[in-house]
Protein backbone atom coordinates (compact mmCIF):
# COMPACT_ATOMS: atom_id res chain seq x y z
CA UNK A 1 0.00 0.00 0.00
CA UNK A 2 0.95 3.59 -0.86
CA UNK A 3 1.38 5.84 1.78
CA UNK A 4 1.16 9.87 1.58
CA UNK A 5 2.72 11.17 5.06
CA UNK A 6 1.64 14.74 6.37
CA UNK A 7 3.98 15.74 9.31
CA UNK A 8 4.27 19.25 10.70
CA UNK A 9 5.73 22.22 8.49
CA UNK A 10 8.53 24.78 9.49
CA UNK A 11 5.32 27.56 9.18
CA UNK A 12 2.36 27.58 11.52
CA UNK A 13 -0.05 26.16 9.56
CA UNK A 14 1.41 23.88 6.99
CA UNK A 15 2.57 20.64 6.68
CA UNK A 16 5.35 18.98 4.94
CA UNK A 17 4.10 16.25 2.61
CA UNK A 18 5.60 12.94 1.60
CA UNK A 19 5.58 9.73 -0.74
CA UNK A 20 7.20 7.57 -3.12
CA UNK A 21 7.17 9.23 -7.00
CA UNK A 22 3.72 9.11 -8.17
CA UNK A 23 3.04 11.07 -11.23
CA UNK A 24 -0.85 10.76 -10.51
CA UNK A 25 -0.08 11.20 -6.73
CA UNK A 26 2.01 14.07 -8.34
CA UNK A 27 -0.90 15.52 -10.46
CA UNK A 28 -3.52 15.33 -7.14
CA UNK A 29 -1.14 17.41 -4.79
CA UNK A 30 -1.05 20.01 -8.01
CA UNK A 31 -4.54 20.37 -7.73
CA UNK A 32 -4.79 21.78 -4.07
CA UNK A 33 -4.92 25.75 -3.38
CA UNK A 34 -1.39 26.91 -1.97
CA UNK A 35 0.87 23.87 -2.48
CA UNK A 36 4.64 24.55 -2.76
CA UNK A 37 7.56 22.13 -3.77
CA UNK A 38 10.55 22.75 -1.12
CA UNK A 39 13.10 21.75 -3.56
CA UNK A 40 15.73 21.76 -0.69
CA UNK A 41 14.09 19.78 1.70
CA UNK A 42 12.09 17.64 -1.73
CA UNK A 43 9.15 17.42 0.17
CA UNK A 44 5.76 19.20 -1.02
CA UNK A 45 4.24 22.24 1.51
CA UNK A 46 0.44 22.02 2.39
CA UNK A 47 -1.50 24.39 3.86
CA UNK A 48 -3.02 22.77 6.75
CA UNK A 49 -6.73 23.70 5.73
CA UNK A 50 -9.61 21.23 6.63
CA UNK A 51 -10.73 21.50 2.80
CA UNK A 52 -7.18 20.79 1.31
CA UNK A 53 -7.00 17.68 4.14
CA UNK A 54 -10.24 16.62 2.91
CA UNK A 55 -9.64 16.87 -0.80
CA UNK A 56 -6.61 15.22 -0.34
CA UNK A 57 -8.64 12.07 1.58
CA UNK A 58 -11.39 12.09 -0.71
CA UNK A 59 -9.02 12.14 -4.06
CA UNK A 60 -6.41 9.64 -3.36
CA UNK A 61 -6.82 6.68 -5.52
CA UNK A 62 -7.82 2.74 -3.86
CA UNK A 63 -4.80 1.58 -2.69
CA UNK A 64 -2.92 4.76 -1.19
CA UNK A 65 -3.48 5.73 2.02
CA UNK A 66 -3.13 9.35 3.84
CA UNK A 67 -1.15 9.46 7.21
CA UNK A 68 -0.98 12.51 9.52
CA UNK A 69 1.23 12.73 12.48
CA UNK A 70 -0.97 12.90 15.54
CA UNK A 71 -0.70 16.55 16.46
CA UNK A 72 -1.42 17.74 12.84
CA UNK A 73 -4.71 15.54 13.29
CA UNK A 74 -5.49 17.07 16.36
CA UNK A 75 -4.69 20.62 14.69
CA UNK A 76 -7.03 19.79 11.53
CA UNK A 77 -9.88 18.49 13.67
CA UNK A 78 -9.75 21.48 15.76
CA UNK A 79 -10.22 24.05 12.60
CA UNK A 80 -12.93 21.40 11.53
CA UNK A 81 -14.43 21.98 14.73
CA UNK A 82 -13.71 26.01 14.57
CA UNK A 83 -15.50 26.09 11.61
CA UNK A 84 -18.81 24.05 12.38
CA UNK A 85 -18.87 26.01 15.19
CA UNK A 86 -18.66 29.28 13.43
CA UNK A 87 -21.44 28.23 10.94
CA UNK A 88 -23.74 27.28 13.74
CA UNK A 89 -23.61 30.65 15.44
CA UNK A 90 -24.26 31.86 11.59
CA UNK A 91 -27.54 30.17 11.47
CA UNK A 92 -28.58 30.99 15.16
CA UNK A 93 -28.13 34.48 14.38
CA UNK A 94 -27.66 35.01 18.03
CA UNK A 95 -25.33 34.16 20.74
CA UNK A 96 -24.36 34.45 24.62
CA UNK A 97 -20.68 34.38 24.51
CA UNK A 98 -19.64 35.53 27.73
CA UNK A 99 -18.64 39.38 27.11
CA UNK A 100 -19.25 42.44 29.15
CA UNK A 101 -20.60 44.85 26.43
CA UNK A 102 -19.63 48.00 26.93
CA UNK A 103 -23.03 49.58 24.74
CA UNK A 104 -25.84 46.79 24.15
CA UNK A 105 -25.67 44.64 20.87
CA UNK A 106 -28.44 43.45 18.53
CA UNK A 107 -28.21 39.51 18.58
CA UNK A 108 -26.65 39.83 15.28
CA UNK A 109 -23.74 41.87 16.59
CA UNK A 110 -23.71 39.32 19.16
CA UNK A 111 -23.56 35.98 16.79
CA UNK A 112 -20.96 38.12 14.70
CA UNK A 113 -18.51 38.59 17.92
CA UNK A 114 -18.66 34.84 18.42
CA UNK A 115 -18.35 33.91 14.82
CA UNK A 116 -15.12 35.74 15.20
CA UNK A 117 -14.03 34.08 18.14
CA UNK A 118 -14.83 30.54 17.07
CA UNK A 119 -12.51 31.24 13.65
CA UNK A 120 -9.65 33.64 15.30
CA UNK A 121 -9.85 35.66 11.69
CA UNK A 122 -12.63 36.40 9.69
CA UNK A 123 -14.66 38.64 7.08
CA UNK A 124 -17.87 40.39 8.04
CA UNK A 125 -19.52 41.52 5.14
CA UNK A 126 -22.63 43.23 6.27
CA UNK A 127 -24.75 45.44 4.42
CA UNK A 128 -24.11 49.15 5.81
CA UNK A 129 -25.44 50.15 8.81
CA UNK A 130 -25.15 47.31 10.56
CA UNK A 131 -22.73 48.10 13.36
CA UNK A 132 -19.74 45.91 12.02
CA UNK A 133 -17.49 48.61 13.52
CA UNK A 134 -19.06 48.11 16.50
CA UNK A 135 -18.43 44.03 16.58
CA UNK A 136 -15.04 44.29 15.64
CA UNK A 137 -14.18 46.74 18.25
CA UNK A 138 -15.60 44.51 20.76
CA UNK A 139 -13.77 41.57 19.18
CA UNK A 140 -10.65 43.57 19.80
CA UNK A 141 -11.81 44.31 23.40
CA UNK A 142 -12.80 40.58 24.23
CA UNK A 143 -9.59 39.33 22.78
CA UNK A 144 -7.72 41.93 24.88
CA UNK A 145 -9.59 40.57 28.16
CA UNK A 146 -8.40 37.27 27.64
CA UNK A 147 -10.28 35.96 25.18
CA UNK A 148 -7.88 34.60 23.21
CA UNK A 149 -6.78 31.56 25.72
CA UNK A 150 -10.43 30.53 24.68
CA UNK A 151 -9.43 29.89 21.41
CA UNK A 152 -7.38 27.22 18.76
CA UNK A 153 -3.74 28.29 19.33
CA UNK A 154 -3.46 27.09 15.18
CA UNK A 155 -5.44 30.42 14.29
CA UNK A 156 -2.29 32.53 15.72
CA UNK A 157 1.23 33.16 14.77
CA UNK A 158 2.11 33.82 18.39
CA UNK A 159 0.07 34.06 21.54
CA UNK A 160 -1.23 37.41 23.22
CA UNK A 161 1.51 37.44 26.68
CA UNK A 162 1.27 40.97 28.06
CA UNK A 163 -2.37 43.14 27.86
CA UNK A 164 -0.45 46.30 28.66
CA UNK A 165 0.96 45.60 25.50
CA UNK A 166 -1.70 44.63 23.43
CA UNK A 167 -1.72 46.47 20.15
CA UNK A 168 -4.30 46.74 17.53
CA UNK A 169 -4.19 47.86 13.68
CA UNK A 170 -7.21 49.28 12.10
CA UNK A 171 -6.53 50.41 8.34
CA UNK A 172 -9.11 52.17 6.92
CA UNK A 173 -10.62 54.56 4.20
CA UNK A 174 -8.59 58.28 5.40
CA UNK A 175 -12.32 59.84 5.54
CA UNK A 176 -13.43 57.76 8.43
CA UNK A 177 -10.23 57.51 10.42
CA UNK A 178 -11.73 59.99 12.84
CA UNK A 179 -15.43 58.11 13.31
CA UNK A 180 -13.14 54.87 13.79
CA UNK A 181 -11.41 57.13 17.09
CA UNK A 182 -15.23 57.73 18.29
CA UNK A 183 -16.53 54.27 17.80
CA UNK A 184 -13.75 52.93 19.77
CA UNK A 185 -14.66 55.78 22.66
CA UNK A 186 -17.94 55.36 22.51
CA UNK A 187 -18.27 51.00 22.35
CA UNK A 188 -14.68 50.43 24.02
CA UNK A 189 -15.37 53.23 26.85
CA UNK A 190 -11.41 54.66 26.48
CA UNK A 191 -8.93 56.92 24.31
CA UNK A 192 -6.59 54.77 23.97
CA UNK A 193 -5.68 55.16 20.30
CA UNK A 194 -3.71 57.23 18.23
CA UNK A 195 -4.08 58.72 14.41
CA UNK A 196 -1.04 59.35 13.22
CA UNK A 197 0.17 63.18 11.39
CA UNK A 198 2.28 64.75 10.13
CA UNK A 199 5.28 63.48 8.49
CA UNK A 200 5.67 59.85 6.86
CA UNK A 201 8.15 59.35 9.39
CA UNK A 202 6.10 60.46 12.17
CA UNK A 203 3.33 58.68 11.52
CA UNK A 204 5.65 55.80 11.83
CA UNK A 205 7.01 56.41 14.77
CA UNK A 206 3.49 57.04 16.17
CA UNK A 207 2.49 52.89 15.29
CA UNK A 208 1.99 51.09 18.02
CA UNK A 209 1.93 53.62 20.92
CA UNK A 210 -1.48 53.42 22.09
CA UNK A 211 -3.54 50.39 21.91
CA UNK A 212 -5.25 51.19 18.77
CA UNK A 213 -2.99 52.76 15.73
CA UNK A 214 -5.65 53.85 13.11
CA UNK A 215 -4.15 54.80 9.32
CA UNK A 216 -5.46 55.18 6.28
CA UNK A 217 -5.20 52.48 3.44
CA UNK A 218 -2.43 54.73 1.39
CA UNK A 219 0.44 54.31 4.14
CA UNK A 220 1.19 51.06 2.96
CA UNK A 221 1.15 52.20 -0.47
CA UNK A 222 4.72 54.11 0.88
CA UNK A 223 7.72 51.96 1.69
CA UNK A 224 8.76 54.09 4.39
CA UNK A 225 5.43 53.68 6.45
CA UNK A 226 4.87 49.86 5.11
CA UNK A 227 8.23 48.86 6.39
CA UNK A 228 7.10 50.08 9.71
CA UNK A 229 3.81 48.94 9.88
CA UNK A 230 5.40 45.04 9.22
CA UNK A 231 8.23 45.33 11.70
CA UNK A 232 6.08 44.77 14.53
CA UNK A 233 3.66 41.83 15.34
CA UNK A 234 0.24 43.18 15.96
CA UNK A 235 -2.18 41.27 18.19
CA UNK A 236 -5.27 42.17 15.73
CA UNK A 237 -5.31 43.71 12.08
CA UNK A 238 -8.84 45.49 11.10
CA UNK A 239 -9.20 46.51 7.19
CA UNK A 240 -12.33 48.44 7.14
CA UNK A 241 -13.55 48.90 3.47
CA UNK A 242 -11.31 46.14 2.52
CA UNK A 243 -12.67 46.00 -1.13
CA UNK A 244 -9.66 48.65 -1.70
CA UNK A 245 -7.44 45.68 -1.79
CA UNK A 246 -7.79 44.34 -4.85
CA UNK A 247 -4.94 43.87 -6.91
CA UNK A 248 -2.80 41.35 -6.40
CA UNK A 249 0.78 43.22 -7.71
CA UNK A 250 -0.28 46.64 -5.91
CA UNK A 251 2.25 47.48 -3.35
CA UNK A 252 -0.51 47.92 -0.57
CA UNK A 253 -1.93 44.94 -1.33
CA UNK A 254 1.15 42.90 -1.20
CA UNK A 255 2.41 45.42 2.09
CA UNK A 256 -1.35 44.26 4.15
CA UNK A 257 -0.33 40.65 3.12
CA UNK A 258 3.26 40.82 5.16
CA UNK A 259 2.09 42.53 8.27
CA UNK A 260 2.27 40.09 10.83
CA UNK A 261 -1.17 39.58 13.00
CA UNK A 262 -1.98 36.61 15.48
CA UNK A 263 -6.07 37.43 14.70
CA UNK A 264 -7.24 39.53 11.72
CA UNK A 265 -10.69 40.72 10.25
CA UNK A 266 -12.11 42.09 6.76
CA UNK A 267 -14.86 44.55 7.11
CA UNK A 268 -17.13 45.21 4.00
CA UNK A 269 -20.54 45.89 2.70
CA UNK A 270 -19.99 45.01 -0.50
CA UNK A 271 -20.26 40.86 -1.21
CA UNK A 272 -16.56 40.15 -2.05
CA UNK A 273 -18.14 37.73 -4.59
CA UNK A 274 -18.71 40.16 -7.18
CA UNK A 275 -15.75 39.70 -8.75
CA UNK A 276 -14.10 36.19 -8.10
CA UNK A 277 -10.63 37.86 -8.90
CA UNK A 278 -11.68 40.36 -6.28
CA UNK A 279 -11.82 37.51 -3.29
CA UNK A 280 -7.92 36.57 -3.62
CA UNK A 281 -6.31 39.74 -1.90
CA UNK A 282 -8.85 39.92 0.56
CA UNK A 283 -9.24 35.92 1.52
CA UNK A 284 -5.67 35.48 1.21
CA UNK A 285 -5.43 38.28 4.43
CA UNK A 286 -8.27 36.49 6.29
CA UNK A 287 -6.14 33.07 5.99
CA UNK A 288 -3.45 33.16 4.45
CA UNK A 289 -3.01 29.52 2.04
CA UNK A 290 -6.62 28.60 1.78
CA UNK A 291 -6.92 29.70 -1.84
CA UNK A 292 -3.28 29.82 -2.70
CA UNK A 293 -0.93 32.13 -4.19
CA UNK A 294 -2.70 34.72 -6.94
CA UNK A 295 -1.24 32.58 -10.08
CA UNK A 296 -2.56 29.22 -8.16
CA UNK A 297 -5.66 30.90 -7.63
CA UNK A 298 -6.42 31.95 -10.83
CA UNK A 299 -5.54 28.60 -12.59
CA UNK A 300 -7.81 26.97 -10.39
CA UNK A 301 -11.00 29.03 -10.25
CA UNK A 302 -10.73 31.69 -12.86
CA UNK A 303 -12.02 31.78 -16.71
CA UNK A 304 -9.25 33.57 -19.63
CA UNK A 305 -9.88 34.20 -22.70
CA UNK A 306 -8.05 32.10 -24.49
CA UNK A 307 -6.76 34.81 -27.52
CA UNK A 308 -6.07 37.48 -24.40
CA UNK A 309 -5.63 35.62 -21.78
CA UNK A 310 -7.78 38.26 -19.83
CA UNK A 311 -10.26 37.12 -17.09
CA UNK A 312 -13.69 36.46 -17.88
CA UNK A 313 -15.23 35.06 -14.88
CA UNK A 314 -15.27 32.23 -12.81
CA UNK A 315 -15.15 28.54 -14.00
CA UNK A 316 -18.62 27.12 -13.62
CA UNK A 317 -17.60 23.83 -12.41
CA UNK A 318 -15.38 25.75 -9.45
CA UNK A 319 -17.98 28.26 -8.24
CA UNK A 320 -19.35 25.81 -5.68
CA UNK A 321 -15.94 25.22 -4.43
CA UNK A 322 -15.01 29.01 -4.12
CA UNK A 323 -18.32 30.02 -2.68
CA UNK A 324 -17.98 27.50 0.17
CA UNK A 325 -14.27 28.07 1.06
CA UNK A 326 -15.36 32.16 1.26
CA UNK A 327 -18.16 31.16 3.14
CA UNK A 328 -16.80 29.02 5.51
CA UNK A 329 -14.27 32.20 6.85
CA UNK A 330 -16.98 34.81 6.41
CA UNK A 331 -20.65 36.19 8.06
CA UNK A 332 -22.51 37.58 5.20
CA UNK A 333 -25.87 39.74 6.67
CA UNK A 334 -28.22 41.83 4.68
CA UNK A 335 -30.28 44.43 6.84
CA UNK A 336 -33.75 43.18 5.71
CA UNK A 337 -32.67 39.80 7.55
CA UNK A 338 -31.42 41.16 10.98
CA UNK A 339 -33.24 44.21 11.77
CA UNK A 340 -36.79 46.39 11.87
CA UNK A 341 -35.46 49.42 10.27
CA UNK A 342 -38.39 51.81 8.90
CA UNK A 343 -38.57 51.20 5.33
CA UNK A 344 -36.38 53.64 2.65
CA UNK A 345 -39.30 55.24 0.12
CA UNK A 346 -37.78 56.26 -3.23
CA UNK A 347 -39.30 59.51 -4.70
CA UNK A 348 -38.15 60.54 -8.40
CA UNK A 349 -38.80 64.03 -9.52
CA UNK A 350 -38.47 64.78 -13.20
CA UNK A 351 -37.76 68.45 -14.14
CA UNK A 352 -38.14 69.50 -17.43
CA UNK A 353 -34.94 71.76 -18.66
CA UNK A 354 -34.85 75.39 -19.65
CA UNK A 355 -33.78 76.84 -22.78
CA UNK A 356 -30.60 77.49 -22.63
CA UNK A 357 -30.15 74.35 -20.62
CA UNK A 358 -31.03 72.90 -23.49
CA UNK A 359 -28.92 74.22 -25.91
CA UNK A 360 -25.29 73.68 -23.56
CA UNK A 361 -26.93 69.96 -23.91
CA UNK A 362 -27.66 69.69 -27.41
CA UNK A 363 -23.82 71.29 -27.87
CA UNK A 364 -22.26 68.82 -26.04
CA UNK A 365 -24.13 66.27 -27.41
CA UNK A 366 -23.10 67.39 -30.91
CA UNK A 367 -19.53 67.75 -29.30
CA UNK A 368 -20.06 63.80 -27.93
CA UNK A 369 -21.02 62.82 -31.75
CA UNK A 370 -17.89 64.05 -32.72
CA UNK A 371 -15.71 62.03 -30.36
CA UNK A 372 -17.62 59.03 -30.73
CA UNK A 373 -17.59 58.90 -34.80
CA UNK A 374 -13.54 59.76 -34.82
CA UNK A 375 -11.27 56.72 -35.80
CA UNK A 376 -9.47 56.39 -32.21
CA UNK A 377 -11.58 56.51 -29.23
CA UNK A 378 -10.10 57.08 -26.08
CA UNK A 379 -12.76 55.78 -23.01
CA UNK A 380 -11.25 58.73 -20.90
CA UNK A 381 -12.54 61.28 -23.65
CA UNK A 382 -15.90 60.02 -23.95
CA UNK A 383 -16.71 59.48 -20.07
CA UNK A 384 -15.25 63.69 -20.05
CA UNK A 385 -18.10 64.85 -22.18
CA UNK A 386 -20.63 62.11 -20.33
CA UNK A 387 -19.47 64.27 -16.82
CA UNK A 388 -20.17 67.70 -18.47
CA UNK A 389 -23.63 66.34 -19.55
CA UNK A 390 -24.48 65.32 -16.56
CA UNK A 391 -22.86 68.73 -15.24
CA UNK A 392 -25.13 70.73 -17.45
CA UNK A 393 -28.45 68.66 -16.16
CA UNK A 394 -26.94 69.92 -12.90
CA UNK A 395 -27.31 73.76 -14.23
CA UNK A 396 -23.52 73.91 -14.54
CA UNK A 397 -21.20 74.88 -17.43
CA UNK A 398 -17.87 75.06 -17.42
CA UNK A 399 -14.24 73.61 -16.43
CA UNK A 400 -11.44 73.68 -14.49
CA UNK A 401 -12.37 76.61 -11.58
CA UNK A 402 -14.49 78.54 -13.96
CA UNK A 403 -18.06 77.23 -13.49
CA UNK A 404 -21.01 79.10 -13.30
CA UNK A 405 -25.12 78.48 -13.07
CA UNK A 406 -27.16 78.34 -16.15
CA UNK A 407 -30.09 80.73 -15.52
CA UNK A 408 -32.85 79.21 -14.80
CA UNK A 409 -31.63 75.60 -13.94
CA UNK A 410 -34.52 72.92 -13.63
CA UNK A 411 -32.88 71.37 -10.52
CA UNK A 412 -32.01 74.41 -8.84
CA UNK A 413 -35.74 75.68 -8.73
CA UNK A 414 -37.34 72.12 -8.15
CA UNK A 415 -34.74 71.48 -4.83
CA UNK A 416 -35.78 75.46 -3.66
CA UNK A 417 -39.58 74.17 -3.79
CA UNK A 418 -38.65 70.93 -2.16
CA UNK A 419 -36.67 72.65 0.64
CA UNK A 420 -39.42 74.91 1.45
CA UNK A 421 -41.74 71.98 1.52
CA UNK A 422 -39.56 70.19 3.89
CA UNK A 423 -39.28 73.49 6.26
CA UNK A 424 -38.09 72.58 9.59
CA UNK A 425 -36.72 68.81 8.46
CA UNK A 426 -32.97 67.70 8.21
CA UNK A 427 -31.78 67.02 4.80
CA UNK A 428 -28.92 65.59 3.29
CA UNK A 429 -27.82 66.84 0.02
CA UNK A 430 -25.67 64.64 -2.05
CA UNK A 431 -23.96 65.18 -5.21
CA UNK A 432 -20.95 64.13 -7.32
CA UNK A 433 -18.89 67.51 -8.20
CA UNK A 434 -16.82 69.60 -5.33
CA UNK A 435 -18.13 73.01 -7.32
CA UNK A 436 -21.47 71.89 -7.41
CA UNK A 437 -21.65 71.58 -3.48
CA UNK A 438 -19.93 74.74 -3.08
CA UNK A 439 -22.39 76.54 -5.21
CA UNK A 440 -25.30 74.47 -3.45
CA UNK A 441 -24.20 75.47 0.01
CA UNK A 442 -23.26 79.42 -1.02
CA UNK A 443 -26.76 79.41 -2.38
CA UNK A 444 -28.18 78.49 1.06
CA UNK A 445 -25.50 80.42 3.16
CA UNK A 446 -24.22 76.93 4.41
CA UNK A 447 -20.85 75.93 5.00
CA UNK A 448 -20.90 72.49 6.14
CA UNK A 449 -19.89 70.36 3.01
CA UNK A 450 -18.51 66.92 3.33
CA UNK A 451 -16.14 66.58 0.37
CA UNK A 452 -12.52 66.33 -0.65
CA UNK A 453 -11.08 69.24 0.72
CA UNK A 454 -13.05 69.17 3.72
CA UNK A 455 -10.06 68.66 6.83
CA UNK A 456 -10.86 65.69 8.52
CA UNK A 457 -11.80 67.35 12.24
CA UNK A 458 -13.79 70.06 10.52
CA UNK A 459 -15.82 67.01 8.74
CA UNK A 460 -16.31 65.72 12.12
CA UNK A 461 -17.80 68.72 13.60
CA UNK A 462 -19.73 69.46 10.75
CA UNK A 463 -20.97 65.90 11.45
CA UNK A 464 -21.41 65.94 15.09
CA UNK A 465 -23.62 69.40 14.54
CA UNK A 466 -26.42 68.30 11.99
CA UNK A 467 -26.14 64.50 13.95
CA UNK A 468 -26.92 66.97 17.48
CA UNK A 469 -29.69 69.45 15.18
CA UNK A 470 -27.75 72.12 15.23
CA UNK A 471 -27.63 72.34 11.70
CA UNK A 472 -30.54 71.76 9.17
CA UNK A 473 -28.69 71.50 5.64
CA UNK A 474 -25.43 69.00 5.04
CA UNK A 475 -24.11 68.63 1.24
CA UNK A 476 -22.29 65.86 0.72
CA UNK A 477 -19.79 64.26 -1.96
CA UNK A 478 -21.66 61.19 -2.57
CA UNK A 479 -17.92 59.12 -3.06
CA UNK A 480 -16.11 60.73 -0.58
CA UNK A 481 -19.13 60.72 2.06
CA UNK A 482 -20.47 57.53 1.16
CA UNK A 483 -18.64 55.18 3.86
CA UNK A 484 -18.03 55.33 7.30
CA UNK A 485 -20.14 58.26 8.58
CA UNK A 486 -23.41 58.43 10.90
CA UNK A 487 -26.04 60.70 9.22
CA UNK A 488 -29.33 58.92 11.17
CA UNK A 489 -30.50 62.47 12.11
CA UNK A 490 -32.02 63.29 9.08
CA UNK A 491 -34.91 61.46 7.24
CA UNK A 492 -34.59 63.02 3.82
CA UNK A 493 -31.78 62.68 1.17
CA UNK A 494 -31.39 64.36 -2.07
CA UNK A 495 -29.69 63.19 -4.78
CA UNK A 496 -28.89 66.20 -6.60
CA UNK A 497 -26.66 64.45 -9.18
CA UNK A 498 -25.36 60.90 -9.66
CA UNK A 499 -22.69 58.74 -11.16
CA UNK A 500 -22.37 55.78 -12.06
CA UNK A 501 -20.98 54.01 -9.42
CA UNK A 502 -24.06 51.28 -7.85
CA UNK A 503 -22.17 51.42 -4.30
CA UNK A 504 -21.50 54.98 -3.62
CA UNK A 505 -25.14 54.97 -4.64
CA UNK A 506 -26.10 52.38 -2.35
CA UNK A 507 -23.44 53.25 0.82
CA UNK A 508 -24.45 56.98 0.86
CA UNK A 509 -28.05 55.86 1.55
CA UNK A 510 -27.09 53.93 4.13
CA UNK A 511 -25.76 57.32 5.91
CA UNK A 512 -29.40 58.00 6.78
CA UNK A 513 -30.75 53.98 6.79
CA UNK A 514 -28.94 52.43 9.62
CA UNK A 515 -29.26 51.56 13.00
CA UNK A 516 -30.29 54.68 15.15
CA UNK A 517 -32.49 55.45 12.39
CA UNK A 518 -36.13 55.69 13.73
CA UNK A 519 -38.18 56.93 10.83
CA UNK A 520 -39.16 56.54 6.81
CA UNK A 521 -35.92 57.38 4.88
CA UNK A 522 -37.08 58.81 2.15
CA UNK A 523 -34.59 59.22 -1.16
CA UNK A 524 -35.36 61.95 -3.53
CA UNK A 525 -33.61 62.11 -6.78
CA UNK A 526 -33.67 65.08 -8.88
CA UNK A 527 -33.86 63.91 -12.61
CA UNK A 528 -33.58 65.96 -15.56
CA UNK A 529 -36.09 64.63 -18.69
CA UNK A 530 -34.61 62.70 -21.82
CA UNK A 531 -31.00 63.40 -20.65
CA UNK A 532 -28.04 61.28 -19.50
CA UNK A 533 -29.97 61.55 -16.34
CA UNK A 534 -32.40 58.92 -17.03
CA UNK A 535 -30.10 56.32 -18.62
CA UNK A 536 -27.59 56.78 -14.89
CA UNK A 537 -31.05 55.94 -13.40
CA UNK A 538 -31.85 52.67 -15.51
CA UNK A 539 -27.91 51.51 -14.60
CA UNK A 540 -28.46 51.92 -11.24
CA UNK A 541 -32.08 50.75 -10.71
CA UNK A 542 -30.65 47.70 -12.62
CA UNK A 543 -28.06 47.15 -9.87
CA UNK A 544 -25.38 47.80 -12.40
CA UNK A 545 -21.84 48.80 -11.47
CA UNK A 546 -20.37 50.60 -14.68
CA UNK A 547 -18.25 53.01 -12.89
CA UNK A 548 -14.69 51.21 -13.07
CA UNK A 549 -15.35 48.82 -16.17
CA UNK A 550 -15.44 51.21 -19.44
CA UNK A 551 -13.16 50.35 -21.92
CA UNK A 552 -12.89 51.93 -25.38
CA UNK A 553 -15.87 49.91 -26.66
CA UNK A 554 -17.96 50.02 -24.00
CA UNK A 555 -17.43 53.75 -23.38
CA UNK A 556 -18.60 54.18 -27.58
CA UNK A 557 -21.82 52.20 -27.32
CA UNK A 558 -22.70 53.72 -23.94
CA UNK A 559 -22.67 57.13 -25.70
CA UNK A 560 -24.42 55.99 -28.88
CA UNK A 561 -27.36 54.73 -26.56
CA UNK A 562 -27.12 58.02 -25.04
CA UNK A 563 -27.46 59.84 -27.77
CA UNK A 564 -29.96 57.64 -29.39
CA UNK A 565 -27.81 57.50 -32.75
Amino acid sequence: MQVISLSPGKKPGTAYCTFPYDPDLVSLIKQIPGREWDKARRVWILPLTPENIAFLRGRVPRGVEVRMAPDLEREVAAREGALASAAAVKDAGDSEIDFDYFTQPYAHQRAGLDFLAKLGSGALLWEMGLGKTKTAIDYAEWLHRGGWVKLHAGHFTGTFTDPARFRVLVICPNTVKRNWGQEIEKHAGHTRFVIPEGTLKKRALAFGTATYTIINCELLSYPETARALMAREWDFVIVDESTRFKGPTSARTKALHKIPAKARVILTGTPITGKPEDAWAQMHFVDPGMLGSWWGFVDRYLRKNPWTRAIEGIRPEMAGDLAARIASRSYRIRKDEVLDLPPKVYEDRLVEMGPDQKRHYEAMKNDLRMVVGGEVVEAWNILTQLLRLTQITAGLVGAGDRYQWLDPSAKLAELDDLLDDLAGEQVVIFGIYQKELEALAARYKSDAIIYGPTPEKQRAVFIDQFQRGERRLLFVQSHTGGIGINLTAAKYAVYYSRGWSLEDWLQSQDRLHRIGQTGTVTIVTLTAKNTIDERIAKVLGQKQNIADALTGDDARALAREILGD
